[in-house]
């Protein structure tokens, strides 16, 4: 019991006294991630593997570090809200798939109530920037690798008739690859801003940018490539490098061109969708229509309660409108996702946050701490990232897209406050006589 106790108590003042734990979780998750396979137990149909022991883990020493007499990062109480109407939805309609995805929420989410503490630092920062492109260079050489033949592909998938398969970086589903991308390409674009021409990191990011490049292309997914490419255009266009965004724009003509077979399935009907069925807007977006089409009927036969506070987790409740193999359990639509699970308050609550990190982001242009304009940019970047994904995907469903995007959102708001309060003192020191 006494070292129960001891045990206990230390570990609550290491995470409370030192940020190192947050950066070290952050910049190894890609790493973490590969261990999908490695399952020790199941608990209740859910498989209990290293992915889901970080995930408890990092939930549990973020709300430590958050209750613990830390300064609150502004806009907190509408992150908290949020958390509080997921935990609400759930409880009214529990099930085991709605506490798993709550559990995924909250390990994410919590990162905005520490992470500042770890990246408000530039130097803390460029080490987080770094060590993160660093590691995910392992999945995407492992994505080259299934390419070449020398490690098979975990994910298969019927395009144009014919099964292929598409890299993953050997993680379970080619989307990990493009979620870390959104937020590890507008990263390299500010450590290759900030890196002296010549040098080693320029080497580095040089090869980098060839393996993400790759790495993308073979995901084969085309939502991932748009996402990538405006990300591409709104970093210039923040930096009003006019110049890069026509090249940009002349390159992305010349891969549409070349790639113009796969883009137009986007937009094809699927094999998948049986031609009996009556829902014909179901072929829309390779059967993703019928998927949307389902979860909006199941919420709306939830009843007025159900409307406001969802139904608890992503499972539709269709019966006989099951078109499509999975389809109750796969919206591909976040905002739908969100909804269906947590009600239109619960949506309302989340797309509230991601205006208020775009809108911040789009302020700090107008700092003159360059470091603080740096991590709006990357946050304004991620965000729009996100919020074109989260059409025909559900990055708030994984847990690599919220760790990230609430990290960097707590990232800059912390700096917001720092700015906030010199900007303060400056101004108080003037006035004084």
């Amino acid at each position: 019991m006494v070292g129960t106790y001891a045990a206990t108590s230390g570990l609550v003042r290491w995470a409370v006294n030192t940020d190192r734990w947050i950066i070290f979780f952050l910049v190894s998750k890609p790493l973490f991630d590969l261990t999908w396979r490695w399952e020790f137990f199941n608990i209740f149909n859910q498989r209990v593997n290293p992915q889901a022991i970080v995930g408890v883990l990092v939930t549990v020493l973020n709300l430590l570090v958050a209750t613990l007499g830390y300064r609150k990062v502004l806009h907190s109480k509408r992150v908290l809200l949020f958390l509080g109407m997921a935990t609400v939805s759930v409880i009214v309609t529990p099930s085991v798939g709605a506490v798993n995805e709550l559990i995924r929420i909250f390990s994410g989410v919590s990162f905005f109530f520490t992470a500042g503490l770890a990246l408000r630092e530039k130097q803390k920062f460029d080490r987080f920037a770094l060590g993160l492109l660093v590691v995910l260079c392992v999945p995407l050489v492992l994505s080259l690798l299934q390419v070449a033949g020398v490690l098979s592909f975990d994910y298969w998938d019927w395009i144009d008739g014919l099964e292929m398969g598409r890299a993953s970086g050997t993680y379970q589903h080619p989307l990990e690859v493009v979620f870390f991308l959104v937020y590890a390409i507008p990263l390299a674009l500010y450590r290759w801003e900030n890196s002296g021409k010549g040098g080693v990191e320029r080497v580095f990011l040089a090869i980098f940018f060839l393996l993400a490049f790759f790495g993308l292309a073979f995901t084969l997914h085309r939502a991932g490539w748009v996402a990538i490419c405006i990300e591409l255009g709104i970093w210039y266009a923040l930096k009003k490098r006019l110049r890069r965004i026509l090249l940009g724009a002349l390159a992305i003509a010349v891969l549409a061109m070349v790639f113009s077979d796969q883009l137009s399935l986007i937009y094809d009907p699927s094999d998948i969708v049986p031609d009996q069925t009556s829902l014909e807007t179901g072929h829309f977006l390779r059967g993703r229509g019928a998927n949307w089409i389902v979860f909006l009927v199941s919420y709306a036969n939830g009843g007025p309660l159900r409307w406001m506070i969802g139904q608890g987790g992503s499972v539709a409740e269709i019966g006989s409108m099951s078109i499509i193999a999975g389809s109750e359990n796969e919206p591909h639509n976040d905002f739908i996702r969100i909804l269906h699970a947590y009600g239109l308050v619960g949506l309302f609550l989340y797309l509230s946050l991601l205006v208020t990190f775009l809108r911040e982001g789009l302020r700090s242009g107008k700092s003159r701490n360059p470091f603080f304009r740096s991590v709006g940019t990357i946050v304004v970047c991620s965000v729009v990232g996100v919020l074109f994904l989260s059409m025909t995907t559900e990055p708030m469903r994984y847990p690599t897209a919220v760790w990230y995007l609430f990290a960097l959102g707590s990232a800059l708001f912390w700096e917001k406050g720092r700015t906030s309060s010199w900007a303060m003192a400056l101004s108080k020191r003037h006035a004084s006589p």
